[in-house]
């Protein structure tokens, strides 16, 4: 399912330029091992938009990833930035989880302060394949994201509904494609 309010200009092709795409904010949501990441990375590449992701600036410090006592520090730090960006005319790209609709809000007002476009991409996968994911990946907190996040908390996880969807410029739904 894909609502579009906003059309923006086609990516330039990869020449090492920024995108004449207008900057916006993506937010991608999703549990671990749903393809945040991946989702995150195809659209820098498309939008040259910059990645607020977290997880990468953890591990950079030497921080677990469960640290979540610190994560739940850091990021606002990261929105705050990310709100500096768009202002300055650079899309960015949130790459937090974000399992809440208040959390997701929340985000999405930075675009309405700065007066950008918001994208909401939801990446989803059965559960069985959450956990084969994050395994096969590995890392130092694997078994801690599969035992206590993935199994013993992922119901908390609150799924995009129609109307919040509507509140975005756009949404892409689990299994479409992300269409820069």
């Amino acid at each position: 399912m894909r609502l579009d309010r906003h059309r923006a200009a086609a990516p330039q092709q990869a020449t090492g330029k920024l995108s004449t795409m207008t900057p916006r904010l993506y937010l991608i949501c999703g549990l671990p091992g749903a393809g945040k990441t991946t989702r995150a990375l195809e659209l820098a590449a498309s939008t040259g938009a910059v990645r607020l992701c977290p997880d990468e600036w953890l591990v950079a410090l030497g921080i677990s990833l469960v640290d979540y006592e610190l994560r739940f520090r850091l990021e606002p730090q990261m929105l705050r930035h990310g709100e500096e960006l768009l202002r300055a005319g650079v899309g960015i790209i949130v790459e937090f989880g974000s399992w809440a609709r208040a959390e997701r809000e929340a985000i999405r007002q930075i675009a309405v302060r700065t007066g950008m476009a918001a994208e909401l991409h939801f990446v989803d996968a059965p559960l069985e394949e959450l956990v084969r994911r994050v395994r096969q990946r590995g890392g130092p907190h694997a078994g801690v994201l599969v035992d206590k996040v993935l199994l013993e908390y992922s119901g908390k996880f609150e799924r995009p509904t129609q109307d919040e969807a509507a509140a975005f410029d756009r949404y892409v739904a689990p299994h479409a494609a992300p269409e820069s």
